[in-house]
């Protein structure tokens, strides 16, 4: 039995464009050297753009309140879809959204992070124009703007709250960055000061003209432009004035919630210099765009206090490898820094690489995001300093990681190299709590937090005066304390919600340990309408989508929703479903039709299932998994007295041949000549023994094949076209005879006069049953031969690099032929510009030419899939699982790029990682049955067969929305079948959660799964049987036994087909790709398509990853010989 697979073809491909968007920041003395990303998928995607932007802030006291509202116009002719991702900086969260809605403003509400991303998609199904925003991963948000309707605009309101750093002791600052790739229409900013008599000073700008006016207890300054293109920063110092009180307090229902900043120095302890460092550099995709001049800066003014010591220097991105020791003397580290200037950024993070060895302290530089392993560190004695510049860094994560070994978080964005080197080089202080106060509960930051300079701090009171004593110290000794004076009548305002900057203060504190505090930050968020972590804002058409999913809508619908919701009594509430409803109807159809047993006897098909169809190209080369052992014949070719005419594709399978004597090939191709003696001309190959063949299939394509009868033609010629450009490749089989020499070395049968001549010294590249071969072919026996391949089109070639310069060889020997599961794959055309230039470079330049090459296609996941299996079919899966890793790091929480690195990943045998993508995957996308099955199928891989038989049961176990019925019933046919599969596998499996009913053992001999990875894609799966009958959607069962699952036209799939009793024969497992309706771009569908085959008993398995390139019917993906 064989299995042979083919490519998709690349067609064409409409790239994304990624518009960065530099909209403003209010972030005191914090810079940003990555920006906010929007971006849009389509032909026109350059004409969606930012039309206005109107920015206010107001400040009072040491708290920002920023307002960004921007305008979006799509100057197209399409609707359009957009995504905007942009970063906040540490401890700072959206706490204010709003979207138009039939041309009016409506404010968003809180909502379960989960829920809301289910309801959104519900919603978005029905094309109405809902608005959800979300935190992902670091401090980072994503809101998707749907839909932008040809010459309109649609308008996005923003709003955060933030505390301002000291930019010295007798000011606060704020810095303003504002850079636009494009003209805006309108460009207007407004910021106040409040309470304050002192005027603030603008100390870097290049627009004379702002300048701060009072007006009554506050100072204004605006800038308004037309047709302009900000290209500028502006900072601005706020004086701290004493007469402010440092404590502002609000009454809330008896209770006195407090906030107050103050300034605190303590003495400096300088801490010992390390005589060995160990400096781990973050080398993965997602920190490439780090402020590197000021981490440089840092290490230099580091070094020079430091003046002498070792630094041992380990790269961190898919893996973790020490690089070098270096001895800094006299501050002179000039070696390492032109390192680390000149390091390479590439690949995802896995965390559980590191190690920490035996050096004194370590300074870590990271962004905190490990997007292939869990975010932890190993635990360690020795402290950890970790620094970061990126903006879009998991702050919490960073700042925990540092605090648990006695380190410092240095947040580079946030305050000037001075300041950073004073925590690398002294011991921190640290706040210590309060004394004993028992009317005093919920005061945060948390004990144990570095203090530098500004201190901010907020709790409750019970009473509405009080006073509380901050401690400050080392080592858990206080050695400074600071009394504060609580006073509601005095310190009462109503310019600042002093509850939810408690809130927020809490949340960030509960936020360094997520997983023990998620509830209650969950609780937070929704009561406040901060988004968090699990919590998201959510706007909806009208008040019947809040009642529906029951979710409190704004103010300005709250009476409406409340007088519906007392009529109706929750009677069109939304209904949530699960796979499990409808179990029993699935299993009954899947056990009926088992248990007809169905067996062909030979009869002829209607003709009215036949498929016309194309015959695919040559196959393409091999993956390490071997190779089918089919037969083309040219054009024109006699095989004895016969001629066959046709396609230069045609395929003829020469099978069951009669006679007697050793199995060998002969094939014809240009000028090369194998399996003779003596090479004859180039336009005829003689068999000198005796030839019989059988044509036992042709292709439907070819106008006119004459059957070969089972005839022994004697000592034939066969005559080849002696054109060779019309051929694309020959192959005829036939027998040696019985006295020929059974010993006789393969080397002697082969002759080569392309690539490997007899007697010449250049070696092509020989793969044996799927692995690349090193012998000699002296060492092979053409007894042990079934067939022989060589490739000569140039594109084939190219998938194999340099390796393949002096030709591939493909050979396959009969104890391969005679396993279930051969394949032969070339996961990915190298009909690219790019793959073709790494295939004519040197294998030693290969790697540097693909940084050369990903300058233009840097955000194109598409790229990393082509290249990484590029080095794939090389041999080199550690740089092939590098680069596709990069996959990881370019979608923050995106599930789609996800689904395709576990693809990639089961195929590669890569089972450790495949399991992390796929929890992530189920913990993003909880409500969705196909989720549940590939986090299953991927621990059985791992060989976790309890937990991945328990997944499966959570596949059908998980709530949905009836609305999304299309994208997730059905998945229990093919559920079921998982599940007996595996428990027959897998006799360990306890399976107790699962009705015995169920459990009935159905064998098949063929299963063919296809998964894909993005939502509302149409792809359909087909299958022509051996008798040309086509399984798919619309032709469910077959007359031989072939039974097809449900059809998904809007979810992921899968689909499935299946055969209990196959026939001998070819089967052809093919795709239709009828387009998407999704309008976001995560590169091409990416499809998987899964083969189960059983014999005598035993189940083997091919997998396959494939990416789509445009809409195409009869894709090939596979052939099974049965």
């Amino acid at each position: 039995m064989k299995l042979k697979l083919f490519s998709s073809a690349p067609g064409s491909f409409q790239m994304n464009l990624n518009v960065l968007l530099f909209f403003l920041f209010f972030i005191g003395t914090k810079t940003f050297a990555q920006s906010p990303e929007l971006t849009v998928k389509g032909e026109e995607a350059e004409k969606v753009r930012m039309s206005k932007l109107f920015v206010n802030v107001k400040v009072v006291g040491n708290i920002a309140y920023t307002t960004a509202e921007m305008h979006f116009f799509n100057a197209g002719t399409r609707q359009m879809e957009a995504e905007l991702i942009f970063p906040l900086p540490e401890n700072v969260s959206v706490s204010r959204y709003a979207i138009d809605i039939n041309g009016k403003l409506r404010e968003a509400v809180p909502v379960n992070k989960n829920k809301g991303k289910q309801v959104f998609e519900a919603i978005e199904h029905r094309r109405v124009d809902p608005g959800l925003l979300e935190k992902v991963d670091g401090n980072n948000f994503k809101t998707r703007i749907y839909p932008l309707m040809p010459n309109g605009e649609r308008t996005v309101v923003i709003g955060y709250e933030e505390e301002l750093s000291a930019f010295d002791k007798d000011n606060l600052a704020y810095q303003l960055v504002s850079r636009f790739p494009k003209k805006l229409d309108q460009f207007e900013i407004n910021v106040t000061v409040l309470g304050t008599s002192t005027a603030p000073i603008v100390t870097e700008t290049s627009e004379k003209e702002i300048s701060f006016s009072k007006w009554n207890q506050s100072f204004q300054a605006s800038i308004k432009k037309e047709n302009y293109e900000p290209a500028e920063k502006i900072v601005i110092k706020i004086p701290i004035q004493q007469n402010i009180p440092s404590v502002v307090m609000q009454d809330a229902g008896g209770q006195y919630y407090f906030y107050g900043n103050t300034f605190i120095e303590g003495n400096k302890i300088a801490k010992k210099n390390p005589a060995s460092i160990g400096l781990i550099w973050d080398n993965s995709l997602s920190c490439k765009n780090r402020d590197l001049k000021k981490e440089l800066d840092l290490l230099d003014a580091y070094f020079q206090k430091n003046k002498n010591t070792k630094v041992t220097l380990y790269f961190l991105n898919y893996t973790f490898e020490k690089q070098k020791e270096f001895v800094i003397s006299n501050g002179n580290w000039t070696e390492l820094k032109t390192v680390l200037e000149n390091t390479k950024y590439d690949g995802g993070t896995r965390y559980s690489q590191i190690s920490f060895e035996n050096q004194d302290e370590f300074l870590f530089f990271s962004d905190g995001l490990s997007s292939l392993s869990e975010n932890l560190l190993p635990k360690t004695k020795k402290q950890v300093y970790i620094i970061t510049s990126s903006v879009s860094a998991d702050f919490s994560f960073l700042n925990y990681s540092a605090m648990k070994t006695g380190g410092n978080f240095i947040n580079l964005n946030q305050i000037s190299v001075e300041t950073a080197l004073d925590k690398l080089t002294n011991a921190s202080l640290k706040f210590l709590g309060i004394k004993e106060n028992l009317t005093t509960t919920d005061l945060f930051p948390m004990e144990g937090t570095p203090v530098s300079g500004n201190f901010s701090f907020s709790g409750i009171s019970l009473n509405p005066k009080n006073e509380i004593t901050l401690l400050f110290g080392y080592n858990n000794e206080a050695v400074l304390e600071k009394k504060i004076t609580l006073d509601a009548a005095v310190q009462s305002s109503a310019d600042v919600n002093i509850e939810k900057l408690w809130a927020q203060k809490k949340i960030a504190n509960f936020e360094l340990q997520y997983a023990k505090n998620a509830d209650e930050i969950e609780f937070l968020g929704k009561k406040f309408g901060i988004v968090t972590k699990n919590t998201s804002l959510i706007v909806l058409e009208n008040v019947r989508d809040y009642i529906m999913y029951d979710i409190i809508p704004p103010a300005e619908l709250r009476s409406e929703f409340d007088r519906i919701k007392k009529q109706e009594h929750d009677t069109n509430v939304a209904q949530q479903k699960s796979n499990w409803d409808n179990i029993e109807s699935y299993f009954n159809g899947l056990n009926v039709w088992w248990k007809k047993n169905l067996k062909y006897n030979g009869q002829k098909i209607a003709s009215k299932y036949k498929h016309n169809r194309q015959v695919p190209g040559p196959p393409p080369p091999p993956s390490a998994e071997g190779r089918n052992g089919d037969i083309r014949i040219g054009t024109e070719a006699i095989v004895g007295t016969e001629t066959i005419k046709g396609d230069p594709d045609a395929a003829v399978t020469i099978d069951e041949p009669v006679g007697a004597g050793s199995v060998s090939t002969v094939i014809v191709e240009d000028n090369a000549v194998y399996n003779t003696s003596t090479p004859p001309k180039a336009d005829q190959v003689k068999f000198v023994a005796p030839v019989v063949a059988k044509a036992q299939e042709v292709t439907e394509d070819v106008p006119k094949i004459t059957e070969l009868k089972d005839k022994k033609v004697g000592s034939e010629e066969i005559q080849r076209e002696t054109n060779a450009a019309k051929l694309q490749e020959t192959v005829v089989a036939g027998y040696l005879p019985e006295n020929a020499s059974k010993s006789k070395d393969l080397s002697q049968d082969l002759n080569f006069s392309r690539g490997y001549l007899a007697g010449d010294s250049k070696k092509p590249l020989i793969i044996v049953d799927g692995q690349f071969y090193e012998g000699e072919l002296t060492d092979l026996k053409s007894d042990d031969i079934d067939s022989v391949d060589v490739l000569k089109d140039a594109s084939r070639i190219a998938a194999y690099g340099s390796r393949g310069a002096n030709g591939v060889i493909i050979i396959t020997t009969k104890k391969q032929s005679s396993n279930s599961g051969i394949v032969q794959t070339k996961s990915w055309n190298p009909d690219r510009l790019y793959l073709k230039a790494l295939a004519k470079a040197p294998k030693e330049k290969q790697y540097d030419l693909y940084f050369e090459l990903r300058k233009s296609q840097e955000r194109n996941p598409s790229f990393y899939f082509d290249v990484a299996h590029f080095f794939y079919n090389q041999g080199d899966l550690k740089k092939a699982l590098l680069i596709i890793s990069n996959i990881a790091d370019l979608g923050l929480e995106n599930h789609q790029l996800y689904k395709t690195l576990t693809y990639t990943l089961r195929q590669w045998k890569d089972y450790n990682d495949a399991v992390f993508t796929a929890k992530q995957v189920v913990k993003w996308r909880e409500h969705e049955p196909q989720s549940f099955r590939d986090y299953a199928l991927t621990l059985e891989d791992a060989g976790k067969y309890q937990e991945a038989f328990d997944e499966l049961i959570k596949a059908l176990e998980v709530n949905y929305y009836g609305e999304m019925s299309g994208q997730y019933e059905g998945v229990e046919d093919i559920i079921l079948m998982d599940v007996n599969r595996m428990i027959t596998a897998h006799s360990s499996i306890k399976t107790g959660k699962l009705d015995k009913k169920y459990l009935a053992k159905m064998p098949v001999d063929i299963r063919v799964i296809m998964n894909w990875n993005q939502m509302d894609v149409d792809l359909d799966l087909h299958v022509i049987e051996p008798t040309n009958e086509e399984c798919y959607y619309s032709h469910t069962s077959t007359q031989i036994g072939g039974r097809f699952s449900k059809d998904f036209t809007e979810g992921y799939g899968p689909e499935q087909y299946i055969i209990r009793n196959a026939v001998k024969g070819k089967y052809q497992i093919k795709t239709n790709y009828f387009g998407e309706t999704e309008l976001t771009e995560n590169g091409p569908a990416t499809l998987m398509v899964e083969i189960y085959i059983t014999r005598a008993g035993k189940t083997s398995r091919t997998l396959k990853t494939i990416q789509l390139g445009k809409i195409k019917e009869n894709q090939a993906l596979a052939e099974i010989i049965w």
